[in-house]
């Protein structure tokens, strides 16, 4: 497989049902590793931001640390100039925490091909002023 002609990506990894669009980022020299794709590293700290920006909105709370990073599935490289679209969706509220679940889609401005080259979960706990978990969701409902 070369970066022109990108595999097909089965409907259900795009499926974005009950997903919202977060940002999009465009791939620039500087977030390449030396295979000439995006750095993971780049991926995962795009995620994190804009899932905590997203929740933030959904939860009203903005006082939250990420805690945890699970099923962390790197599908398919991404290439210089590629638009990065990333998606979220809650996946649970507890009383300190919540949890979404987040994707990134590469998309071919070109040829309009999207596919799916990240998906993963990340917990983010709810503190207070001075660092320490609080319950601030225990009254939220989804």
């Amino acid at each position: 497989m070369n970066k022109k002609t990108p595999a097909k990506v089965s409907e259900e990894e795009l499926d974005l049902t009950n997903y919202s669009l977060i940002t999009r980022h465009l791939i620039m020299p500087n977030e390449l590793n030396p295979n000439h794709s995006i750095f993971g590293g780049q991926l995962i700290a795009w995620l994190d931001t804009a899932l905590y920006v997203y929740l933030t909105g959904v939860v009203k709370y903005k006082l939250m640390v990420t805690v945890g990073m699970n099923n962390v599935h790197f599908k398919k490289p991404a290439y210089l100039g590629e638009i990065i679209e990333i998606y979220g969706s809650v996946k649970q509220v507890r009383k300190s925490s919540v949890t979404a679940y987040g994707k990134a889609i590469a998309v071919d401005a070109s040829t309009g091909i999207s596919r799916l080259i990240i998906q993963c979960e990340i917990t983010y706990v709810a503190i207070n002023d001075k660092g320490k978990p609080v319950a601030a969701f225990a009254n939220f409902k989804i």
